[in-house]
């Protein structure tokens, strides 16, 4: 389903709270902003929540993987081509570091502390851990063909796909100690997981369902059945639903944590690839690949209230909190 595009000057309508015109209010607050990869066009670009503008674009070869620190100061973009992981420090949306982490990263998951970023350097067949106060690497941990990751709440665990020809798995990794990586066998390879307090929720290539694996003994429950070819999954920020974008059917959907289905389906457009929730919990954006598009979605009416244009081949993007 093609949503219609809307001027880039009107506002969302789960963006109150920030003014379009910050100086009305005598306050000039900056406005929120978000950050999309665009694999396309080899460019971060980055996007004005507020005016829904584009405002500028960041130079970077094949980005993947993307994350934001807590404090909204800093992106971490994982280059698939370079081998390596780029800094933009967001205040004037500029590069400011180069980080070597081996062949072909992918997916990045940072600690809730933002302390931490976790590369999946799928080339060189193990997790990349960074310490984001020097920007430097901090520790390698082998994981056959890493591709991306999720952490825990508190911090401890971070939980890797391994997409091994013949062996994929999710793999445990201690990121607060030296307890030794543990492999949780699967059977095909995981895409994208979620951390939940009870549960690791997980796509895997060529499976029309989420995963759900108990995170201590690595055993799978019964699966969520979805739209078709799942992709991103992630907590919705009010404990009711986990949410997941089907590339197949072109939308977000809720996952009833009660009832363990789908609850609800919101038409997004073609290859739905990514899922950023607002840190409210109120709504969320989803990029959509195949389509050039970035839409928002309101979790109380569960439909699209914006559709932006934001560049070719839109894949992963952040918030700023």
């Amino acid at each position: 389903m093609h949503q219609q595009i809307i001027p880039a000057v009107i506002i969302l309508a789960f963006s109150a709270g920030c003014s379009s015109d910050p100086a009305a209010s005598g306050t000039a607050t900056p406005h929120r902003k978000a950050y999309v990869g665009l694999f396309g066009d080899q460019k971060v670009a980055v996007l004005d929540t507020v005016t829904q503008r584009v405002v500028k674009t960041i130079p970077v070869t094949a980005p993947d993987g993307l994350v934001i620190t807590p404090d909204g100061k800093k992106v971490y973009v994982s280059s698939t081509d370079s081998g390596s992981v780029k800094v933009i420090a967001t205040d004037e949306d500029t590069l400011t570091a180069s980080i070597d982490v081996g062949a072909k990263p992918a997916g990045l998951a940072i600690t809730p502390d933002g302390t931490r970023v976790v590369v999946s350097v799928g080339g060189a067949d193990e997790a990349v851990i960074i310490d984001t106060s020097t920007d430097s690497v901090l520790k390698h941990v082998a994981v056959p063909a890493a591709h991306s990751s999720c952490i825990t709440a508190d911090g401890h665990w971070a939980y890797v796909a391994s997409q091994a020809t013949n062996a994929p798995a999710v793999v445990r990794i201690d990121l607060s100690g030296d307890t030794a990586p543990q492999a949780y066998p699967v059977d095909k390879s995981p895409r994208a997981l979620a951390c939940a307090a009870n549960a690791i929720y997980f796509t895997a290539v060529g499976l029309d369902a989420v995963e759900v694996m108990d995170p201590s003994t690595g055993m799978l429950g019964a699966a969520i059945e979805t739209g078709g070819s799942p992709h991103d999954v992630r907590a919705s920020g009010d404990g009711k639903f986990e949410l997941v974008v089907s590339q197949t059917a072109g939308d977000l959907e809720f996952i009833d944590l009660a009832a363990n289905a789908v609850a609800a389906r919101v038409p997004t457009g073609k290859l739905a690839h990514w899922i950023a929730v607002y840190p409210e919990g109120t709504a969320a954006y989803v990029t959509n690949e195949g389509d050039n598009s970035v839409v928002s979605v309101d979790f109380a009416s569960q439909r699209v209230t914006g559709t932006i244009a934001i560049g070719n081949a839109p894949r992963k993007m952040a918030l700023q909190p």
